[in-house]
Order: structure tokens, then C-alpha cells, then sequence
């Protein structure tokens, strides 16, 4: 049987990750038990308590209680109440898949961006952006190439997608690859160039699909 790579066979002990987007920090525990060091970036600020409170006594983790975007300031984040991990600053994003959901709280929030956190705490080796629809302004706030970087996608939204990706290309990123869903193993064996990337998309017929696209 053929090995099943996912992100965690890229990262060794003492790797740094920066989880943006860390939510209740499941994703961090992952990277934690191969002993990475986690940077967990959280806007919500009853998230980033309770993920200071799970971790309180882990020096592999901080916890940084802001938005990441284009340029550091304040922005408003919309709340769902009952689906936290909903939350966005995107406008389009409550339009989408999750229209029925309700944003029921706003709240301000200070925003960092990834040069900054870069500036801050060093390059990482991996950057996770999981932030529902603000994965543009997100990548904006990057001025080079870091480690591997990956980001979610929604079928409906592809067109983001693909402004992300020819961001990363400008960064200097050539391989991709991609998870489906909550899959965490690559769907491609090899990582594959841009335009296979983008072709896969294109043809892409099922209006629920999403998951993850892997850039290094």
C-alpha cells in the first residue's frame, strides 16, 4: 500500500507552525505530538482565552490574540454564537455555502499581519491560514516566501482561490497540492505545478467541495 502524506510528515520536532485561524486549537494538538512549536493566531477573544487556559502550561505554545491581514489596525469581526468557527471579517464569505448562518455579535479586533508575526517569532515552517474567506488579505500581509502555507477553499469561491494562488506565485511558490474536506492526506501523490493545480479546479463540478490547498 502506497504511503498517505499529509502536512505532518513535513514538519520535525521543533518546526515552528503558525496556526492562523487556531480556533480551539485542534489543529495545534496535531503539530504538538510531533513536537512542533505552535504559534496560535486567535482574533475571537473567548477563543484565545480558552486556548490560553488549554495551554497554559505548554511552552511550545503562544497565543496571540489577533485578526492577520493586509496591514495591521482594527477591523471588525462578524460573531456567529452558535458556529464560532463561522466567524470572518469577509463580507462575501456570509453569502456563501454558511448564508443561513447567523452572525449575531460584532466585535473590533486588533490585526497583525504575517510580517509582522514573522518579525515577532521567526519564519515558520509551516502557515496554516483557515480564516473563512479572508485568505487574500491575509496573503497581502506577506512580503516573501516562508515555509509550506496552506489555506482553505469553498467550490463557490474558487475564484479567491485562484487570486491566492497567483499571490503565492509571485512569492515565489512553484509545488501544490491539495486536501479534500476534512481529509487531512494530499490527493495528490506528487505535488504538482500551478497550472495542474488550477486545472483541477476549473474542472471542478461538485458545488460542495472544499478543503485545503498546499503551496511550498
Amino acid at each position: 500500500m502506497a504511503t498517505q502524506h499529509s502536512i505532518l510528515n513535513s514538519i520535525a520536532p521543533g518546526d515552528m507552525v503558525f496556526d492562523v485561524g487556531a480556533n480551539r486549537g485542534a489543529i495545534a494538538q496535531d503539530f504538538l505530538r510531533v513536537g512542533a512549536r505552535v504559534v496560535c493566531i486567535e482574533p475571537q477573544p473567548q477563543l484565545a482565552a480558552a486556548l490560553r487556559q488549554h495551554f497554559i502550561d505548554n511552552k511550545q505554545v503562544t497565543v496571540v490574540e489577533k485578526g492577520v491581514g493586509a496591514i495591521r489596525g482594527r477591523s471588525i469581526m462578524n460573531i456567529s454564537s452558535e458556529y464560532d468557527i463561522l466567524s470572518t471579517f469577509a463580507e462575501h464569505w456570509k453569502v456563501g455555502r454558511f448564508k443561513n448562518t447567523l452572525w449575531d455579535q460584532q466585535v473590533e479586533v486588533p490585526i497583525t499581519t504575517l510580517d509582522d508575526l514573522i518579525s515577532e517569532f521567526g519564519v515558520p515552517r509551516y502557515c496554516k491560514i483557515d480564516v473563512e474567506g479572508f485568505e487574500r488579505e491575509v496573503i497581502k500581509g506577506l512580503s516573501s516566501k516562508i515555509g509550506l502555507v496552506s489555506f482553505e477553499f469553498t467550490f463557490e469561491f474558487i475564484e479567491h482561490s485562484m487570486e491566492v494562488i497567483e499571490m503565492l506565485i509571485r512569492l515565489g511558490y512553484r509545488q501544490f497540492n491539495v486536501s479534500v474536506g476534512d481529509d487531512s492526506v494530499f490527493h495528490w501523490a506528487e505535488w504538482v505545478p500551478y497550472y495542474e493545480l488550477l486545472r483541477a479546479l476549473m474542472q471542478a463540478t461538485d458545488t460542495n467541495l472544499w478543503g485545503d490547498i498546499y503551496a511550498r
